[in-house]
């Protein structure tokens, strides 16, 4: 999976709220390199709950890239992704044979530059998460973004 990749994880096994089951929506970012074995692939997840993030809102403060169904219409309803939650990694081969996963698009360089630019001034990305995301993107082409 390459960093941009756009997926529905149908049946998250790991509900944020209480204990329901539900589709989430990730965005891979990257991963630890062929050189780790084995390979662990970095992803962020999105939510619909676009009032937190409003005026008043429990998550106003929070830094945000927004996505709109008309602009990114990979995803099926609005949604924004915090840069103040932490992501999540697995397995790489674990999310390439889950069957629960729907690979749904691919996010444009400069969109993921943006992104990059977000999870950089983020407290909740290692230097070492950020590093990988570096070197990844750097291997799809997106070069020139800041060192962590």
């Amino acid at each position: 999976m390459k960093p941009g990749t756009i997926f529905r994880w149908n049946n998250f096994p790991f509900p944020k709220i209480g204990n329901e089951i539900k589709p989430r929506w990730f965005i891979c970012l990257g991963d630890t390199g062929l050189l780790c074995c084995p390979v662990f692939v970095h992803i962020c997840t999105t939510t619909t709950a676009m009032d937190d993030f409003k005026r008043g809102g429990k998550r106003e403060s929070h830094r945000v890239f927004r996505f709109e169904k008309k602009r990114y219409p990979c995803f099926s309803e609005d949604c924004i992704l915090d840069f103040d939650e932490r992501p999540y990694f697995e397995l790489q081969g674990a999310l390439e044979s889950n069957k629960d996963i729907e690979i749904r698009g691919e996010l444009d360089k400069q969109t993921l530059k943006s992104i990059y630019e977000g999870v950089l001034r983020s407290p909740f990305y290692s230097p070492r998460i950020l590093l990988d995301i570096h070197t990844s993107l750097n291997r799809i082409g997106i070069t020139g973004l800041r060192k962590p």
